[in-house]
């Protein structure tokens, strides 16, 4: 026969049952933050390189012990290195915390960091540490990327990715050819290529509208192909250079590109994808692009991103009107006389009728 057990031993095994239950709980492995170089954002800035006093956001999972820690507005300084048993080290340094919260955290890259070369990114909630993500910290070097795979006879575009504070900035006087400050080096089998002539800008040329970059203009993005002719496929070392007068300011290491093989059905597949999605904010990438190979079929998609009126123009297709002129001086005069009317060449070019 069994008997009920008394109160006082119900509470007791309650007490002892919860008591376990926290133990257990207590001994369970807090979990790992996790998150990636790609999950890491410069605030206001479209870059991976990083320099002190730059605000970031990192995001990823398992950031914080609590559903909702940190600060729904930016702290006074001096800002907390610690939220909520939550750091982020850059090497052993901690950074200055904005907010906190499980799936984010903005900080801010304090003074000490090193200003050239790699380090490691850590997010620690208590003493449970994430694995050491590695970013790259530069102050006079550029990083150089080819913006996609890129073929004899097509645009070459160079993604340049500037050291803080600085940014590239493309066509802001309207003239494909002007890369002020810029300067490119091309390698091929270790010899240094010649670079192309380049079109004379003829007096009076029209620019963009109060003198500034174009709305469709690539940010951070340079056209290769309009200072060197990639005409054979293989390994090219490219090097980038800005200055400000005589002085260097910042420079990129010698970066590999490579450069595939011609293909015409390639080349019609984007011709024809030009063609159709030329817009009004689009020129800037458009106008460049068709520069890289100068022939009849980049000439007749040209002529459809000129607007039709050259006398009057307003907004966007003001823009596309002097980048599109001033690109008519990338071709040959044969091949303007033969293919545009001669009543628009007029309107387009000087009297003479040569648009270069």
């Amino acid at each position: 026969m069994s008997f009920p057990m008394p109160h006082n031993q119900i509470m007791r095994a309650f007490i002892l049952s919860l008591a376990a239950c926290a133990a257990v709980a207590a001994q369970a492995p807090r979990p790992v933050p996790i998150f990636s170089s790609e999950s890491i954002r410069v605030v206001g800035r479209n870059s991976k390189l990083l320099a002190p006093g730059m605000v970031l956001e990192l995001y990823g999972q398992h950031l914080s012990p609590e559903p909702w820690c940190g600060q729904e507005r930016i702290p006074k300084a001096p800002l907390p290195l610690e939220l909520c048993g939550v750091r982020v080290l850059i090497n052993s340094t901690p950074a200055e915390l904005m907010f906190v919260g499980p799936g984010q955290i903005n900080f801010k890259i304090p003074a000490g960091v090193p200003a050239e070369g790699a380090a490691p990114f850590r997010v620690c909630v208590a003493e449970t540490c994430s694995a050491p993500v590695s970013m790259r910290f530069a102050a006079r070097t550029a990083v150089l990327t080819l913006e996609r795979p890129a073929s004899v006879r097509m645009p070459v575009w160079i993604d340049v990715d500037a050291p803080p504070p600085y940014a590239i900035a493309y066509l802001c006087d309207g003239w494909p050819w002007s890369f002020p400050g810029y300067e490119f080096e091309v390698r091929r089998n270790g010899k240094p290529l010649a670079p192309l002539p380049q079109p004379a800008p003829p007096p009076g040329r029209p620019t963009a509208p109060n003198g500034s970059c174009l709305s469709g203009s690539p940010r951070g993005r340079l056209p290769l192909h309009l200072l060197y002719r990639f005409d054979q496929p293989g390994a090219y070392s490219v090097r980038f250079t800005a200055k400000k007068g005589a002085d260097l300011l910042y420079q990129s290491d010698w970066t590999d590109i490579e450069i595939e093989p011609f293909s015409e059905q390639k080349r019609e597949a984007w011709l024809r994808s030009l063609e159709a999605n030329v817009n009004q904010r689009n020129a800037g990438d458009v106008v460049p692009s068709l520069l890289a190979w100068p022939d009849e079929k980049a000439l007749a998609v040209l002529l459809k991103v000129i607007p039709p009126d050259a006398s009057a123009c307003v907004n966007y297709d003001c823009e596309r009107l002097a980048l599109g002129r001033a690109a008519l001086a990338g071709f040959d005069d044969t091949l303007l006389r033969g293919l545009v009317p001669s009543d628009r060449l007029l309107r387009l070019c000087p009297p003479s009728g040569n648009c270069k």
